[in-house]
């Protein structure tokens, strides 16, 4: 029933294509996650969500709606998607963001991924090298009555490529983090900010005329302490049709043998203070796209060494399962840590050939695993 589900889902969302490819369905988690279920645009879109009512909600003579649009601003359009031109040195970028809501305060600001590897950029505020950058735009709500977009900034990036060589045409994505700087046990936590975390990206190709010069890369504590990638026959797929192994794709995971308890409204998962972490993820279905899965905690790249990229192949007929061991020694429990795992596509947009490939593999697009934050022992 919830491939059948997914299926109808991706189906209708494929009649909605963006200059990137038609809006992607949400993760198909075996267990669902509930940090999934906020919505954010893909790229060209809008995107409007209903947050949980309050007590002056049945008040309202018309429901709350909260928009918000991401996109690259100056790429060229081709007849795959829309990509830049790399001639050498820093390439510069425009990240647009909009939304109804007022970010002012919270801040937002975008993650990037080069052929799915974390890539590290600049700004004309911050002009060093971070995997990210916050920045607040201004609110002007009078604008927000007409239903257009009371928050807008273009926001300039600057970045060195941290892989390519002339002659490659590699995939670029950007997805927004908001309110990264806010401790979740605040009772001014708003967590409505926070669930549209990683749901949606932007997507652009980088078509290589000059190999990059080597960057050298901001200083990240590696605290990767293992990771392995096996295979093993998945039964399920028998009872999958044509199509959904074409397009299709299921994943799941653990920590430290469980799933983040489900019964709560917390955002932090207690009982990790000074204990390493083991991730074990899995997915199987379409075996075109390959990926990378990488981990974040509080938003920085648990490892930039390249013997640590966790390298995502999905091959026929079976289930790619993922170890992944973190170490937490600097973690005593006093102060919750953000912790996120996301799933980048390396090869959604195009074929080898260099012809479109989203039409036929619209539900592999990128993909939040989980977000939320890992607190000491509970209160």
């Amino acid at each position: 029933m919830k491939r059948l589900f997914c299926l109808i889902l991706c189906l209708v969302l494929a009649l909605s294509l963006t200059a990137c490819g038609p809006a992607p369905s949400g993760p198909t988690e075996t267990v669902k996650n509930p940090f999934t279920q906020g919505t954010a645009a893909p790229s060209g879109s809008d995107s409007s969500t209903q947050p949980p009512a309050t007590s002056g909600a049945a008040e309202q003579s018309e429901p709350i709606t909260h928009s918000w649009h991401t996109d690259f601003a100056n790429t060229i359009k081709d007849d795959v998607s829309a990509y830049y031109d790399y001639t050498g040195g820093e390439l510069h970028a425009y990240y647009i963001f909009e939304g109804t809501d007022d970010y002012s305060v919270c801040g937002v600001g975008p993650l990037l991924y080069l052929d799915g590897i974390p890539q590290p950029y600049k700004t004309d505020d911050e002009p060093w090298y971070s995997y990210l950058h916050v920045f607040y735009p201004e609110y002007h709500p009078e604008v927000d009555e007409t239903k257009e977009y009371a928050t807008s900034q273009v926001l300039d990036i600057y970045f060195t490529p941290v892989t390519g060589q002339a002659g490659d045409a590699l995939e670029l994505y950007g997805t927004t983090v908001s309110d990264p700087y806010t401790d979740p046990r605040d009772t001014l936590f708003n967590g409505y900010y926070h669930v549209q975390h990683l749901d949606r990206d932007v997507c652009a190709r980088i078509l290589f005329q000059a190999t990059p010069p080597e960057l050298e890369l901001p200083e990240v504590p590696d605290q990767l302490l293992s990771h392995s990638v096996t295979y093993a026959d998945e039964p399920l797929l028998q009872f999958w049709t044509p199509e959904e192994l074409q397009n299709q794709h299921e994943y799941g995971y653990t920590i430290n043998g469980k799933m983040r308890p489900q019964n709560t409204d917390s955002w932090i998962w207690p009982g990790f203070d000074q204990e390493p972490i083991t991730l074990d993820f899995y997915i199987y279905g379409g075996s075109y796209v390959n990926y990378t899965l990488v981990c974040y905690k509080n938003y920085q790249p648990i490892s930039i060494d390249p013997e640590d990229i966790v390298w995502v192949e999905v091959k026929d007929g079976q289930r790619t399962q993922i170890q992944v061991q973190i170490d937490m020694s600097d973690f005593d429990g006093s102060t919750p840590i953000c912790f996120m795992t996301v799933l980048v596509p390396r090869n959604y947009q195009a074929y080898e050939d260099g012809t479109i490939a989203f039409i036929d593999h619209y539900a592999c697009r990128f993909e939040k695993v989980n977000f939320f934050y890992f607190g000491g022992e509970e209160e």
